[in-house]
């Protein structure tokens, strides 16, 4: 966890809170740093992190926990800004994350989890316990303290002003939890810290603390390519990667239309590759693929058949940089144009066709 002193434009002082989700990257509320400036990113608390036997061959260690038990001391204290704060184009989303410098690589990252919003039932998490973290101001305290409240969630709500799910907890709303961590008795994330729902202009202890769930903040770590490993970690790279399918013919039995070909692009700023499939013709399916690889000529590729009629083109040596994207982009659209000159019809949002790359 780490606190965030912010300056609004009129000169107050406020704070909130961030959580670590790997490789220095942070999550907090959009509320708390958007449109301020941030003034301080500081990390209150040590931790010591037990060696491992590899290590323990290797390194000699210099701190022991009980006299015996050799560990590595972690503390960060005051961090560098690197990146951001980043948002989502979605303005409505309380969803912030951002990037510091130089953290200390053994720091310990909160798991976010897999409940998904379509994964969720009503009620799935509805009187379970979690445990809230955060940096509220507390009265007379000389400087910033991670509070910790003991929690158990109310219920699962839909909000007027929002698409994504929310939880209500038990605990007490209070001014600098928010952008904290309400962490789920199974182990992760259950989501962020982001406002006390009120009735008119009340107070925020008299509000309900809401929670919103985790698909937020993967889009977002996902949208600015800052989706750390640790976390993509078991998604079989769902995260970053654009999909176009298309069709031909009559509909299906069930009214819908059968998918018979599709390309997939996948780009997280470390790893790029494109898959083309197409499973009713064989000579459409080569001259996809030739297509695509043409496309992405000046870089090295390497195809790796995932199937039959389906082949994955990995880019390797690429700098990240919108060069390889707009390489990518242009594989796709080319692709997409040899589908439809023998008849296939796209099955995608027009919009995924004409995207602009992001740089």
């Amino acid at each position: 966890m780490a606190y965030i002193e912010v300056e609004s434009p009129n000169g107050d002082l406020g704070i909130g809170s961030a959580f670590h989700v790997g490789e220095g990257v942070f999550v907090t509320a959009r509320h708390v740093v958007e449109n301020k400036h941030i003034r301080e990113v500081c990390m209150t608390e040590s931790v010591y992190i037990p060696f491992t036997e590899e290590e323990l061959r290797t390194e000699v260690p210099h701190t022991f926990l009980n006299g015996d038990t050799p560990v590595h001391s972690v503390s960060n204290n005051v961090l560098a800004l690197m990146r951001g704060p980043l948002f989502l184009p979605r303005t409505e989303v309380d969803v912030a994350i951002f990037k510091v410098q130089e953290i200390n690589p053994r720091t310990p990252v909160i798991p976010l989890g897999s409940h998904l919003n379509d994964f969720l039932g009503q009620s799935d998490f509805v009187l379970s316990e979690a445990v809230v973290l955060g940096y509220p101001p507390i009265p007379m305290s000389t400087t910033p303290v991670l509070v910790g409240a003991r929690a158990e969630v109310n219920a699962q709500v839909d909000l007027y002003d929002s698409c994504d799910v929310h939880f209500v907890l038990s605990a007490t709303a209070r001014g600098g939890f928010s952008g904290g961590l309400a962490f789920s008795e199974w182990g992760f994330a259950l989501g962020l810290v982001t406002r006390s729902l009120l009735t008119n202009d009340g107070t925020a202890e008299s509000g309900y603390m809401s929670v919103l769930s985790i698909e937020p903040i993967y889009e977002c770590l996902a949208h600015h390519k800052l989706l750390p490993e640790c976390q993509a970690d078991g998604w079989d790279d769902l995260w970053n990667t654009q999909t176009l399918h298309f069709t031909r013919g009559e509909p299906g039995i069930s009214g819908g239309f059968p998918v018979l070909a599709s390309v997939d692009s996948f780009d997280d700023g470390r790893r790029y590759h494109l898959t083309v499939c197409c499973d009713d013709d064989f000579e459409v399916f080569e001259q996809a693929l030739r297509t695509a690889t043409a496309a992405l000529s000046e870089y090295q590729t390497e195809l790796v058949e995932i199937r039959p009629r389906m082949t994955r083109i990995h880019i390797t040596g690429a700098d990240p940089g919108s060069s390889v994207n707009v390489a990518i982009t242009a594989a796709l659209k080319a692709t997409t144009r040899l589908f439809a000159q023998h008849g296939y019809i796209s099955l995608s949002h027009p919009s995924v066709e004409t995207e602009e790359p992001q740089v």
